[in-house]
């Protein structure tokens, strides 16, 4: 899902949707179902955001819509019948949705037999050439819309400093202070006021960082772990916040905690926890070295 990523990274609008390129890529080797379902979700993602922005259309208008009924009102505003894409996109759409009606996990319950039976129904190539296809779609689709409709580049609304407290807080306490006139500013609302393509790259990396320590948390496998931890090692000055998710994934994952041991993983955390023993409690601290013992 590099295109679609690579779009998302550059348009911080649009930063909800790597939630779902997360899942693609964290479960593409085990779960074909949940693979799918969240290939379907971005895409309808995608229409429900061009229907609530060029037709003012609510979440409660678009809820009880399927993706067809979405596309065909899509493909108007992109004109996609007047360009030629229209059965492309349509066919997709529609063969996505049968795909997740065949094999999702979670949209509708199944029994174990089927589940099991289902994790194993596509070759390795089959969920390459979906993945591909999404992934070429998705920011097709992406691209097209902002080149369309320049003025939706941005969403509705600004980016407003107080939404992102956690960033701020994190980004004052590792600037030096800011001092104009004897009176002390913080180095995060001189940034926001003062340069915000600054501040929005400042704060793309911060989400960044939240997102690898998000995958670590869902990380499926050892393999997945040791090349996250890999990703972590070459990041610094995480925040407080960032801090308590990694131990909680430590925790929460064995994915993590059975390979505790492996020398990148045990590098990385004991290092962690030497500047942030007052994070964990009592009890964690104990179950964090019994690892170690």
């Amino acid at each position: 899902m590099r295109k679609t990523q690579s779009f998302i990274d550059e348009n911080i609008k649009w930063q909800a949707l790597g939630d779902y390129v997360l899942r693609i890529e964290t479960y593409r080797e085990t779960s074909p179902g949940l693979v799918i379902e969240n290939c379907k979700s971005l895409i309808e993602s995608i229409f429900k955001t061009i229907l609530v922005e060029v037709n003012a259309k609510t979440e409660d208008d678009l809820k009880n819509i399927d993706i067809s009924g979405l596309y065909k009102q899509v493909k108007k505003i992109l004109f996609f019948e007047e360009k030629g894409y229209c059965h492309i996109i349509g066919s997709f759409s529609n063969a996505i949705a049968e795909f997740r009606n065949k094999l999702g996990e979670t949209s509708h319950g199944k029994d174990i037999y089927t589940l099991e039976k289902n994790r194993s129904a596509l070759f390795g190539d089959e969920i390459h050439f979906l993945l591909s296809t999404t992934d070429n779609i998705a920011f097709f689709l992406l691209s097209y819309y902002k080149n369309l409709y320049p003025v939706y580049a941005e969403k509705k609304r600004e980016l407003v400093y107080g939404d992102y407290s956690e960033f701020n807080g994190w980004f004052d306490e590792t600037q030096e202070q800011v001092v104009v006139g004897g009176v002390s500013l913080l180095p995060s609302r001189v940034l926001f006021d003062g340069d915000i393509d600054a501040y929005k790259t400042s704060l793309g990396d911060y989400l960044g960082k939240n997102d690898v320590v998000e995958r670590l948390r869902i990380s499926p496998n050892f393999a997945s772990t040791h090349s996250l931890i890999g990703e972590l090692s070459q990041c610094q000055n995480f925040s407080k916040e960032q801090v308590r998710r990694l131990f909680d994934a430590f925790f929460f994952n064995n994915q993590i905690s059975l390979i505790a041991t492996d020398q990148d993983v045990a590098d990385f955390f004991t290092t962690l926890l030497q500047e942030n023993e007052a994070l964990l409690s009592e009890g964690e601290l104990n179950q964090f070295r019994s690892h170690y013992n």
